[in-house]
């Protein structure tokens, strides 16, 4: 194999970071926020970075859209050795629609109230993991076309087809933008009639009506990666050309925001925009550090190791941190009494969220180590 194959086949360090950075920030950073307000207590700009206002940007915001980004931006190494001779057999479609399948089920379970068993109050969809479907399904199709100027048109005209959806069907307020009133529309028909789910659903938040924006964020991922795996370019030149992109992106967002306002809960175009272009502009920056200047370099590898860790089972952080949530707080407030008791009030929080982060570190390094040794064993029924 020579040098320029292996290059193609190595696994981009800087996917699994930011992936790992996104997981981090909802899994550690956001609960280390939360534990030191109460605490201390933060100033309020403190605390607005980790809310959704209705209207702007906080930096909690970046969570959702850059896991569906980073869905997409995997497309292209996950998909091609499942390719039949090129071309997209049953094997293909089994594995992109049996992931589907996964996806929603366990959106359904983290936030959908599935396992209430209860018709009334499952809701059909209302989870980050199904957006995050929409957009792996979306990119598994348009992934199959041959022109990549077509894949890379794709998701401006989903974007532009949704905002001019929003631009001339309703205004941008809660109740009167026309993608919630989609969602008020269409959700009785796949419920039961007695069902409470737009009762439950968290206020502003639309899902059906968005389906084409989470398809644009996943693809924008995919043409990311495929910007950083042309072997046309080399690696400098990928960066910079997709560190362009981001701040193109980035500037139309901002440019957009006097006629479009930036809307977390409906994925404006403003909104969308400024995420995809922070995306993008992380990864370019991680790339050429990780994957370019410190490609070689055993102590970059290791300071990155925690993101990692968490990029290589983002999927199990979500979970832990959505749905087994009580079960993570709960081993957490045990510390908590012993440490107020000895330091004062203000500890007991802070340990249970050192003791809380601690068992899900646990918890994910025994998942990472248990697929080593599971492709260990693949590899070792060949020799």
């Amino acid at each position: 194999m020579n040098d320029k194959t292996a290059a193609a086949k190595k696994r981009l360090l800087s996917l699994d970071i930011l992936r790992g950075a996104d997981m981090f920030l909802l899994t550690v950073i956001g609960p280390f926020v939360y534990a030191l307000n109460r605490s201390f207590g933060l100033p309020r700009a403190v605390l607005a970075q980790f809310d959704h206002a209705w209207g702007g940007f906080s930096l909690w915001d970046i969570i959702m859209p850059l896991f569906i980004f980073m869905s997409g931006a995997a497309v292209p190494f996950a998909m091609k050795g499942r390719l039949d001779g090129g071309r997209a057999r049953w094997r293909y479609w089994r594995h992109v629609l049996s992931r589907f399948a996964l996806l929603w089920i366990l959106g359904m379970v983290a936030q959908g109230r599935l396992l209430s068993l209860d018709a009334n109050l499952i809701s059909p969809f209302d989870n980050t993991l199904q957006s995050i479907a929409f957009g792996y399904l979306a990119c598994a199709v348009v992934y199959r076309i041959p022109s990549r100027a077509a894949r890379f048109a794709v998701p401006v005209a989903l974007a532009l087809l949704y905002t001019l959806v929003l631009a001339f069907l309703g205004d941008y307020t809660k109740t009167g933008n026309a993608a919630i009133r989609f969602e008020n529309w269409f959700v009785p028909f796949t419920v039961p009639a007695a069902s409470r789910v737009l009762e439950l659903a968290d206020p502003g938040y639309t899902w059906w009506a968005t389906i084409p924006m989470f398809a644009a964020m996943g693809l924008t991922g995919m043409c990311a990666t495929e910007i950083l795996k042309n072997e046309d370019l080399a690696p400098s030149s990928r960066a910079t050309r997709l560190a362009v992109l981001g701040a193109a992106l980035l500037a139309v967002g901002w440019a957009l925001v006097p006629v479009i306002p930036p809307i977390k809960h409906i994925y404006t175009l403003s909104f969308t925009s400024q995420a995809m272009g922070w995306s993008i502009l992380a990864l370019a920056a991680l790339y050429a550090l990780f994957d370019i200047r410190f490609a070689e370099s055993a102590a970059a590898g290791r300071a990155a190791s925690l993101l990692v860790l968490f990029g290589r089972t983002s999927l199990l952080a979500y979970l832990c941190a959505d749905v087994f949530t009580p079960v993570f707080a709960a081993f957490g407030r045990m510390f908590a009494p012993g440490f107020a008791h000895l330091f004062g009030e203000w500890a007991g929080p802070l340990a249970a969220w050192l003791a809380s982060t601690m068992l899900l570190v646990a918890v994910l390094r025994t998942r990472c180590d248990a697929l080593k040794f599971r492709s260990g064993n693949r590899s070792n029924r060949y020799r």
